[in-house]
């Protein structure tokens, strides 16, 4: 995947999912204001192509979060990446995301904070039992601990 899919771009607006086209919208004219080349003449080369690189990026953003239908297939895909998803034999799903992921890590560490804990030479591993969205089945989801 290149480079530019990977960042987020709300953060290069420095906004987030909630604001509306409006805010939005200002907060591209601040930034563009600000980093547009013609904006920035007599620097340096490399400030110069800094600057050019930054507009292109707050360019490309407000492209696709100005327009409801891509904001909304991007919000789709931030979505999706940021979901481990697993289907039922009902037809529903199990549904993880990284952020309930990290909860439970911490969680887990919080609790053994208190306790001693014994060097072993086994992996050690976390879990969480997650309901299907459509039905009554639930399934244990693990993974490995990652403890420095």
């Amino acid at each position: 995947m290149c480079e530019e899919a990977e960042k987020d771009l709300y953060a290069v607006l420095g906004s987030s999912p909630s604001d509306s086209v409006q805010q939005l919208r200002h907060r591209y004219q601040q930034l563009a204001l600000q980093c547009h080349p013609d904006r920035l003449g007599g620097g340096s080369s490399s400030e110069a192509e800094g600057g050019v690189k930054r507009f292109l990026e707050v360019d490309a953003a407000w492209r696709v979060l100005s327009d409801q239908s891509s904001r909304r297939q991007y919000d789709l895909q931030r979505r999706e990446e940021r979901v481990h998803a697993y289907g039922c034999r009902c037809g529903g799903g199990f549904n993880v995301s990284e952020e309930e992921v990290q909860e439970e890590e911490a969680q887990r560490r919080r609790q053994g904070d208190g306790e001693e804990q014994e060097e072993e030479e086994e992996e050690e591993h976390s879990g969480m039992v997650v309901c299907c969205d459509t039905c009554s089945l639930s399934v244990c989801v693990t993974w490995p601990l990652h403890r420095k």
